[in-house]
């Protein structure tokens, strides 16, 4: 039987560590975090187990393999037992390098984290890291036609084209790439685990093992982002982050919501706002996936 190849597609900040982390806890998994890290670095420079990356028993040495060596590389390094690998690095361009990838099974799970909760996340990161300017011109390239609002408009109208043109790229990818796919919000990874992650496994065809969720019981010698050890300190997989709620004010709010090309985009996606995030259209609340 084919290995298996899970790939996180997602915006930053939504939650593919988390994601990841607790697929890779599966008895049959392996959490590998952000790869392209460890390669464009040239070589993985801290375990979060091992505090070394040199001495990693998992990615010591990577960075001396060639890009579509690495999976199978990896997999001489995991037990028998390992049946797949989880790759959050979540930008389409890297996991282009792998679509003619014929030895594995691939699946592609496109994470949507709520664009309130990533304009709060983008919005910070504008003022501590001055890089507002930048991220304009940038989205400037990626929307022509948008050019007069992305240049007279404020930061939040950068972050919600920020927001559309990153879910779009990914959207076109996995159109592309004829691999199966699989969407899945924040709202419903965080606030229904287990049928998020059952669902996800029958999917690939593999049984749902409980424990896995609380995936700080296990080691992980993927990387690991330095928030998730307060995360653990609020409740660990249960814990839903909507610190939106008191970045963003009421008109904030108001705009992002109604942003005519934000709910075209979701509409096409079949995902829609609910008071708390993003779910799918016509679910109950109660009843995420």
């Amino acid at each position: 039987m084919k290995k298996k190849l899970i790939f996180i597609l997602s915006s930053n900040y939504s939650g593919s560590h988390f994601l990841s982390l607790m697929l890779g806890s599966h008895s049959q998994g392996m959490h590998l975090g952000e790869l392209k890290n460890v390669y464009k670095m040239g070589g993985f420079d801290r375990c979060y187990v091992c505090q070394s990356g040199a001495e990693c028993e998992l990615f010591h040495g990577i960075g001396k393999h060639e890009i579509k060596d690495l999976y199978g590389f990896l997999y001489t390094r995991v037990g028998d037992e390992t049946n797949f690998l989880v790759d959050a690095s979540k930008k389409p361009r890297w996991f282009k390098e792998f679509v003619n990838l014929n030895d594995y099974d691939i699946y592609l799970i496109h994470l949507v984290r709520d664009p309130r909760a990533l304009a709060r996340r983008w919005l910070m990161r504008f003022s501590e890291k001055k890089t507002g300017l930048r991220e304009r011109i940038k989205q400037i390239r990626k929307n022509p036609v948008k050019a007069a609002q992305l240049l007279l408009g404020d930061s939040l109208t950068v972050c919600l084209y920020k927001w559309i043109s990153q879910n779009r790229d990914i959207v076109n990818f996995i159109e592309e790439s004829g691999f199966p796919y699989k969407r899945v919000t924040y709202k419903e990874l965080a606030t229904d685990t287990d049928q998020a992650l059952e669902s996800i496994f029958d999917w690939v065809g593999l049984k749902y093992e409980k424990e896995q969720k609380d995936y700080w019981n296990f080691p992980h010698h993927g990387s690991q982002k330095a928030d998730y050890q307060w995360i653990n300190k609020q409740g660990g997989g249960t814990y839903f982050d909507q610190r939106w709620r008191e970045y963003l004010n009421s008109d904030q709010i108001n705009r992002i919501e109604s942003h005519r090309d934000l709910q075209i985009f979701l509409k096409s996606i079949a995902v829609e706002f609910s008071q708390k995030g993003l779910e799918h259209e016509g679910v109950d609340s109660s009843h995420n996936l």
